[in-house]
């Protein structure tokens, strides 16, 4: 597929930091997903500047970005590269823009400087406008249903989509799976008080979702810091969940939010449930699994359930970790599978969050689901549309 690689205009007075960067960037996977212009000079830099192609981000030393902002060009995302973590300060002349610190591992400044393109990128579907919410869910524990949902996250970043991954589990177990980036962004519990004391306020209360927002490099997606109190995760109710999810959608910044959840009788689940545009239900290939799915996909579809009348046409349905025994097997409890994904041996051994993300056959067989479920929801997602304004 044909991929339309960010243009970003890189200003630094240092031309030895610029090479290395370059070399980075061409050698690695940020050679698909950036294409940067680099100048040392501040005479080249404005002279371009003055010229008709508008990048999608300026991301450069101090001196640079503010004589490129004079000019009135500020609508395009920019940020400064800072060596004072105090940057930026209350001059009005800078609000607008992000600060990035300027010496920091390249992988994390490169997704640093990919999030702030993903400010502004084009609808995939224009004719929607809409942002796909999909849900995850199992009926039972030990799925696999974190690895499926990370798994498509990661695949769906790498086709060049804008993804967030939202884990609503009482426990959030992607940490098993991610490192977290370093930073102070704050955790889920501020942003849930948040939410709620926009509800308790009968005023409208603007709750914005950037501060909160940290980037996960090795799954080219956007997430939330997980909340360190169990309690405040418990506590999170089905119109928290809406909340939240309206909030996503209405960002107008992401192609798809995969949304990883808890049990099926929690409200978080419930909500993820109602609002969804796709479900894809993780089972174990066991008799147990399947039976469960089936009694409660029965229980939501009832007409008294409160859930919507298209949540059996919405679902799709993945069985995890089959060794054959499952292919071709006709179902006994009115569920069709939809995707096979195969059981992988060396998930037997130590460190098997870390293989997860990285079996080639297992990601092979998610990248066909995604192709399977998103396309037709997202049309040509698959096919080389420009991704950037």
């Amino acid at each position: 597929m044909a991929k339309v690689a960010a243009r970003i205009v890189l200003a630094v007075r240092e031309s030895q930091y610029i090479e290395p960067l370059l070399q980075y960037v061409h050698y690695s996977e940020y050679g698909e997903l950036l294409r940067i212009t680099a100048f040392s000079r501040m005479d080249a830099f404005v002279e371009f500047m003055k010229q008709g192609e508008v990048p999608d981000a300026v991301v450069g030393d101090v001196s640079f970005v503010e004589a490129w902002l004079v000019e009135g060009k500020s609508n395009v995302p920019w940020a400064v590269l800072s060596e004072d973590e105090g940057y930026p300060g209350t001059n009005p002349a800078r609000s607008g823009g992000v600060s990035i610190a300027k010496y920091q591992a390249l992988p994390v400044l490169l997704g640093a400087i990919l999030q702030l393109c993903e400010v502004k990128r084009a609808r995939t579907n224009p004719a929607k406008g809409e942002t796909l919410l999909l849900g995850i869910v199992s009926p039972n524990g030990s799925s696999g249903k974190t690895t499926v949902a990370l798994s498509m996250a990661k695949q769906l970043g790498g086709l060049g989509l804008s993804v967030f991954y939202l884990n609503l589990e009482s426990v959030d177990t992607s940490g098993l799976f991610l490192r977290m980036p370093a930073g102070h962004a704050p955790g889920m519990e501020r942003l849930l008080y948040e939410l709620k004391a926009g509800q308790d306020n009968r005023e409208e209360v603007a709750v914005g979702l950037a501060p909160y927002m940290i980037r996960h490099d090795e799954l080219r997606s956007t997430s939330l810091r997980p909340a360190t109190n169990i309690k405040e995760m418990l506590q999170m109710t089905l119109q928290d969940t809406q909340d939240l999810l309206g909030l996503l959608a209405a960002e107008a910044s992401y192609d798809v939010v995969i949304i990883d959840t808890g049990s099926m009788e929690e409200e978080r689940t419930k909500a993820v449930l109602h609002s969804s545009g796709l479900l894809l239900w993780v089972l174990r290939s066991d008799e147990v699994s399947l039976h469960k799915a089936a009694k409660w996909l029965a229980h939501l579809s009832a007409p008294h359930s409160g859930m919507p009348p298209n949540l059996a046409a919405k679902s799709r349905f993945a069985v995890n970790c089959t060794a054959g025994s499952a292919e071709g097997r006709v179902p006994s409890e009115g569920i069709a599978f939809d995707y096979m994904l195969p059981y992988v041996p060396s998930w037997t051994q130590q460190r098997r969050e870390e293989l997860s993300l990285n079996s080639p056959p297992f990601q092979q067989e998610i990248l066909q689901l995604c192709r399977g479920m998103i396309e037709p929801a997202l049309p040509q997602v698959f096919t080389g549309t420009a991704r950037y304004e």
